[in-house]
């Protein structure tokens, strides 16, 4: 039986997620596909843009920033960031307004949050509705219930254009607890760089519905330059991602940025697309980009071009349920493996895990 992801991840130890869920089968359901027959293909493109559009509406919503995405045809990549000190900073009221604009929430709940019915409702009715902030505030800094706000309505959707029923997607999506910098550092660059490695974009910037093409569009929008320029590019709606860190940020900002800079990221996704690409030879400069140094961090380059490229294992093959250095991954195992026995025992207060352990009763 697969481990509760409240049980294996502890946002306050671990903040940073990756989450994957993928097609049934792994059939082209959001994007061209590659049928034989050209008569028989079908292009579902704009369900990637559903998925990008979902992602806008729940970063507002939820207690969790999107640092990097990446919507594929057939699967898609999140690195998530659990800002568990926002969701318990927010009023009552707010986590009953955030909650509420992704699901419908209780009738008490709607009542409350409408100032015409609230007059109706008395003392006893509108703490009932309060009641539900706590398990709203729980819900909204889930990984497992954000995956679902993206992935039940877009199966129901795509389930009523294409006229059938059935599953969508491929069972419970996986997810993987980025335990330090270099775990981050190497997933998001990993995401961002799927469209290259796929062979369907040349470089990063021209990778359709990944976050790296919308922090470079959203900067050149947003920049002087450009802002009178003909070619700037038009802007979409793009999901708020987690900003970079800058020499301009402060002290008690930087808590809410990622711990690196965005101008140091673009030279190692860049460097990093050199070798993605399909036509380029496995090869990767001795030397590496900057940010290595300024974090660091200890990286081979070989093993970097190797996961970067794809010809060697994907993260996910190479690491289980978190990715990290060996040390913090038994510490991290550790950890799941006491809370697990401490959720049996909170459910069967005379659960024994080693009867057999027990020393006979003396005589």
């Amino acid at each position: 039986m697969p481990t509760p992801r409240a049980i294996l991840f502890d946002p306050k130890a671990n903040p940073f997620i990756h989450a994957c869920s993928r097609c049934v089968r792994r059939g082209w359901l959001c994007g061209e596909d590659p049928a034989i027959i050209p008569e028989l293909r079908q292009n579902y493109d704009h369900r990637r843009q559903w998925i990008v559009d979902r992602l806008a509406l729940l970063v507002e919503a939820f207690a969790i920033d999107v640092a990097a995405y990446a919507i594929m045809s057939n699967h898609y990549h999140l690195v998530l960031y659990v800002d568990v000190e926002k969701a318990q900073n927010w009023t009552n009221d707010q986590v009953l307004t955030q909650y509420c604009k992704v699901f419908k929430g209780e009738p008490l709940v709607q009542s409350y949050l409408n100032p015409k019915l609230k007059r109706t409702m008395d003392s006893a009715q509108i703490n009932m509705a309060i009641s539900f902030a706590d398990v709203y505030r729980q819900r909204l800094m889930s990984i497992s219930w954000f995956m679902r706000a993206i992935n039940e309505p877009l199966a129901r959707k795509a389930n009523n254009e294409d006229k059938c029923t059935g599953r969508f997607w491929e069972g419970r999506f996986k997810a993987q607890a980025l335990l330090d910098q270099q775990a981050l550092l190497t997933c998001m660059a990993y995401v961002d760089l799927n469209p290259l490695r796929a062979g369907i974009a040349e470089t990063p910037e021209n990778s359709d519905y990944t976050s790296i093409q919308a922090r470079v569009n959203l900067e050149l929008t947003h920049s002087k330059k450009t802002k009178r320029s003909k070619t700037a590019p038009k802007t979409c709606c793009y999901p708020k991602l987690k900003p970079f860190l800058n020499s301009k940020t402060r002290k008690p900002k930087r808590t809410e940025c990622l711990p690196f800079q965005y101008k140091d990221y673009l030279e190692l996704v860049d460097a990093s697309a050199r070798m993605a690409r399909s036509d380029k030879k496995f090869h990767m400069n001795k030397n590496l980009p900057p940010i290595f140094k300024r974090l660091k961090l200890k990286v081979d380059a070989t093993e970097w071009a190797s996961t970067m490229s794809g010809r060697g294992e994907s993260l996910s093959k190479k690491f289980a349920s978190a990715i990290g250095k060996y040390t913090d991954i038994l510490a991290f195992k550790r950890r799941a493996r006491a809370q697990a026995k401490a959720y049996r025992n909170e459910l069967n207060p005379f659960y024994d895990p080693s009867p057999h352990q027990q020393k006979p009763p003396s005589d």
